[in-house]
């Protein structure tokens, strides 16, 4: 929040939301980001092959943006009464200044995924970037997040649903990216040697899977619920707080992810019932 009140604003083309937050996030993430791929290389992981470095470095990257983000998050929502269509102004000043930091936060770091991960470390000299069809869903979930909090912000209202689904969707990425990071690991030559790091992967994984499960089975189902009914019945409509047109192009970002995430819930159910001993045999 004082990082934010720090920044010189700069406001995006016909509204009152500063956008300058959000890109110097973007800048820093970038650097670290880079930071990582160097410290990788240093450590023995691949330069001429160097997808493995990119991907673990960006896991480093992302599990520094969730582990941030979902304190913050927490600590905000716990701070108000919870109303996902509520207003913006009537809260204290320093609930607004946190709110927007917070979004601002997340939008850079959408922002700067988007152009070092889906366009620079994906470009192919003479044809432009090449996405597979994972890479396009990442880059349309980064696109639509950012659309919900920026017209959350344009409105004032219903910063809270955008704020408890991020919450939800965030607070398995820490665990989650360490396991990528480690599956990863397992298959460089420079840490074979690293006769724990197997053991480590497998409860992790089983660790990530049961977290996960909990977040977008049983937790995010009731979440976006109750967040669709109060955006288009009961508080939304009442008190008119959101266009309803606004409300209702809300709706496919908010189910989009979850049932986007049916493919993982899987995986991570048959990651539960193998049990540990399963461990990395794939790999």
């Amino acid at each position: 929040m004082y990082a934010y009140r720090a920044t010189p604003k700069i406001y995006f083309p016909g509204t009152d939301i500063d956008i300058a937050f959000s890109f110097v996030c973007a800048v820093i993430f970038s650097i670290l980001r880079l930071s990582f791929r160097h410290l990788l290389y240093f450590c023995g992981w691949p330069v001429d092959d160097a997808e493995n470095t990119y991907f673990a470095a960006a896991c480093m990257t992302s599990c520094i943006h969730s582990s941030l983000i979902v304190p913050g998050l927490a600590g905000v929502l716990l701070s108000q009464k919870y109303v996902p269509s509520g207003q913006l102004s009537p809260s204290p000043q320093w609930y607004q200044d946190a709110t927007h930091s917070i979004m601002s936060y997340c939008t850079g770091y959408m922002l700067y995924d988007s152009i070092v991960g889906y366009i620079y470390e994906k470009w192919v000299p003479e044809v432009g970037p090449v996405l597979s069809a994972d890479d396009w869903m990442f880059v349309g979930h980064h696109i639509l997040t950012s659309l919900y909090m920026m017209s959350a912000r344009w409105v004032k209202a219903g910063h809270m649903s955008a704020m408890i689904l991020m919450l939800n969707g965030e607070f398995s990425a820490p665990i989650m990216n360490i396991n990528f990071f480690l599956e990863k690991a397992l298959k460089q030559d420079c840490w074979k040697d690293i006769t724990w790091l197997p053991t480590l992967f497998t409860y992790n994984e089983q660790i990530f899977s049961l977290i996960y499960l909990v977040c977008r089975v049983v937790v995010s189902p009731w979440v976006i619920g109750y967040v669709s009914y109060d955006l288009l019945f009961k508080r939304g409509r009442a008190k008119r707080d959101i266009p309803l047109w606004l409300a209702l192009s809300w709706m496919p970002m908010c189910w989009g992810v979850q049932f986007g995430s049916i493919p993982w819930i899987m995986t991570c159910i048959e990651t539960l019932k193998n049990g540990p001993s399963s461990g990395h045999e794939e790999l």
